[in-house]
């Protein structure tokens, strides 16, 4: 009876203690410290496999098995603490699973309607509202060849592969070759970014994919320097206007286009035949843009909206009536 008690106390405490260690357990390690030899242990692992709820099926067992000497352990999900999400909660994940599955970047299409499947099971009552909410939520989908330089980019930052990039920049009409290291891909205002050190400029850069003519993978490979951080980054240096933001339109003549070369502030850029442009931005407040305006002279003008029209006339009588 002592011997069964030893054993049940060391298979409870053997549970546990394996299945929170993600890479497994050593067999000798483990072996040493249940004071066992490795026939027991494996001995005991094998009646382990048997245990399971009676009215269960076999899915529902503990998954014990032992691979490449170490040992492993899941738990069934009736032994794991059960899902509890609140509508908002699951709305958050159902729109994040539908925004990836539709974005076409991730390579596990099944699975994500799966896991779609079993949020909405696991919602229980609450999945009508969950569904409603997230119908109400639209997700823009990217291009197909859009969506296929996305899975070769998140193929190149995962594997830290080097890649080349011709990049048509809004400044230019013909595409220019880069070699990238790509550190990461960051969705920013409905729009997909690649973020790593550019071979070209010596620095970190962001470059728009839909922007990205073609793309050559590479087979050299790169280590992102220890101090970066992608969300860091995006939140220092990518650009978010607020609900207050303005729209403002700007025309360039194509000598104003020149000028500003590759440093075009952040906003949609339309061509004319002539070689002139428009910009849309969004401005918080119209001091810097009007100032931006003016430093082009005669080249450039405000479009709309009226009132930043007005805020540059305004601006220009105060600069002329103070020589």
């Amino acid at each position: 009876m002592r011997d069964i008690g030893q054993k049940l106390r060391r298979l409870l405490y053997m549970v546990p203690y394996v299945a929170k260690h993600a890479d497994g357990v050593e067999v000798g390690k483990l072996a040493k410290l249940l004071d066992l030899d490795r026939d027991e242990l494996l001995g005991e692992l094998e009646l382990l496999s048997q245990v399971g709820p009676p009215d269960g099926d076999p899915g529902e067992y503990l998954a014990v098995s032992v691979e490449e000497g170490r040992v492993y352990v899941d738990l069934a999900h009736r032994l794991t603490r059960p899902l509890r999400l609140t509508p908002a909660e699951g709305c958050s994940l159902l729109v994040g699973i539908r925004a990836l599955r539709q974005s076409g970047v991730a390579p596990y299409d099944e699975a994500m309607a799966s896991a779609e499947r079993k949020l909405l099971g696991a919602l229980g009552g609450d999945a009508a509202a969950v569904e409603d909410l997230a119908t109400g939520t639209v997700v823009a989908e990217p291009e197909s060849v859009g969506a296929a330089q996305l899975r070769q980019l998140m193929l190149a930052a995962r594997t830290k592969k080097r890649v080349e990039v011709e990049d048509v920049s809004a400044s230019r009409h013909q595409g220019q070759w880069r070699t990238i290291d790509p550190y990461g891909l960051v969705y920013h205002t409905g729009e997909w970014y690649v973020v790593g050190y550019c071979h070209k400029r010596g620095d970190i850069r962001t470059f728009r994919v839909d922007r990205i003519a073609a793309m050559r993978a590479g087979d050299a490979s790169f280590v992102i320097p220890r101090e970066f951080d992608l969300d860091t980054y995006r939140r220092e240096q990518l650009y978010v206007p607020s609900a207050d933001a303005v729209e403002v339109r700007v025309h360039l003549d194509p000598l104003a286009v020149t000028r500003i070369g590759s440093n075009w502030p952040v906003g949609e850029v339309s061509y004319g035949d002539d070689g002139s442009a428009d910009i849309a931005m969004d401005c918080e407040g119209l001091e810097w843009v009007t100032g931006w305006v003016l430093g082009f002279g005669r080249h450039a003008r405000i479009v709309s909206p009226p009132e930043a029209r007005q805020a540059l006339v305004a601006k220009l009588g105060a600069i002329t009536a103070h020589p």
